[in-house]
């Protein structure tokens, strides 16, 4: 159900754009319309017809998953998606043909745009992500479900945090936890930093004992069915010193101030400023140079990016990050990192129980 339904909404804005036809190439936009996630299939949507074109290895698997298209199987006559492509759209008499932008190779697009000939291939941007920005019951419930597991798995780093353990054993914990619990796995590499090298936002966990008296930065997240979670503690192993102390009051304060002017018709730039004026007016402005958030879903990393620069409104539904850090080279980093929803009146917190 939610499937059409989203096929639907795709349909009428191609129309309001003026397409006849859209070629969808990016895996996680293909299992949004489909409920099926793989890298060797391409759809092609039109108003009056649907076609989902894959190769021998995914025909069974595509054949019980994918409802309400037809199914076109690499062969002897059509041995190239740019073949199958320019078949398919002659059968649907398409002349305004789109695609995507982002994820189509050069390779591909000159292949299909010379099978195409005469028809005009469209480049778009955002046309399945901006869709994909509100979250359904579905989607939000699947997410909560990949929290949850990512909430057992950080009990089991705290379980195991001890001086004399690595951070390539803890990561290691953190994605066997994630497979125990049914999921797919990370929806990334987990990051466990030992100060000094927190002070890199991307860290990538050494062979180096945690040791003690410093705090240990662990950012995890879980994949569960297509959708990903993400979320940054700094667990303390030992006494923790005044200063961390201190920057972690900051980030904490700099977080409730953002999560405060949260609700539908807030501006994002606003959000990040309100963190962001927080940690200047602090001292530390120049140690926080990412963006305050990102939205959440098929994708890590997707719409809304919530930054100086968006200066868009939030909307009911939208599921995003707040995670406010300071980064000090040769000193080290905190980061604080949850997840909200966008409610009717304000937001509600996905990870509100994770610490319990």
């Amino acid at each position: 159900m939610h499937c059409q339904r989203r096929i639907s909404e795709l349909t009428r804005r191609m129309k309001k754009d003026g397409l006849d036809a859209f070629i969808v190439s990016k895996p996680e936009n293909i299992f949004y319309l489909t409920s099926f996630l793989s890298d060797s299939i391409i759809l092609v949507v039109s108003p009056k017809k649907k076609f989902a074109i894959t190769d021998f290895r995914y025909a069974e698997a595509a054949g019980n998953k994918v409802k309400g298209f037809e199914l076109i199987i690499l062969g002897s006559k059509l041995n190239t998606f740019s073949q199958a492509i320019s078949a398919v759209l002659e059968k649907s008499r398409t002349k305004k043909v789109g695609f995507e932008a982002s994820s189509l190779t050069f390779l591909q697009y000159k292949n299909i745009k010379l099978a195409l000939r005469n028809k005009a291939l469209r480049p778009c941007t955002d046309l399945l992500e901006s869709l994909r920005e509100i979250k359904d019951s579905g989607e939000i419930d699947t997410i909560k479900r990949a929290f949850a597991i990512t909430k057992e798995a950080l009990k089991e780093v705290k379980r195991v945090l001890s001086p004399n353990i690595t951070e390539r054993e803890v990561v290691l914990r953190i994605k066997e936890s994630f497979i125990r619990q049914g999921a797919e796995g990370a929806a990334f590499e987990p990051i466990v930093a030992t100060q000094p090298g927190a002070s890199e936002p991307h860290y990538s966990a050494k062979a180096k004992k945690l040791g003690k008296d410093k705090p240990i930065l662990v950012d995890l997240g879980a994949k569960y069915n297509g959708y990903n979670s993400d979320l940054t503690r700094v667990l303390p192993l030992g006494k923790m010193n005044t200063k961390f102390t201190a920057l972690y009051q900051i980030l904490l304060e700099a977080q409730k101030r953002a999560m405060d002017i949260i609700r539908p018709g807030a501006r994002i730039s606003d959000v990040d400023s309100a963190a962001r004026q927080y940690i200047a007016g602090e001292g530390f402005g120049r140690f926080f140079g990412h963006s305050l958030g990102h939205g959440i879903g098929l994708e890590v990393h997707e719409k809304p990016t919530i930054s100086a620069r968006n200066t868009g409104l939030l909307r009911e539904g939208m599921v995003f990050t707040v995670e406010p850090g300071i980064y000090i080279p040769g000193c080290g980093g905190l980061r604080l990192e949850d997840t909200v929803l966008v409610t009717k009146k304000g937001c509600r917190t996905l990870t509100h129980d994770i610490d319990k």
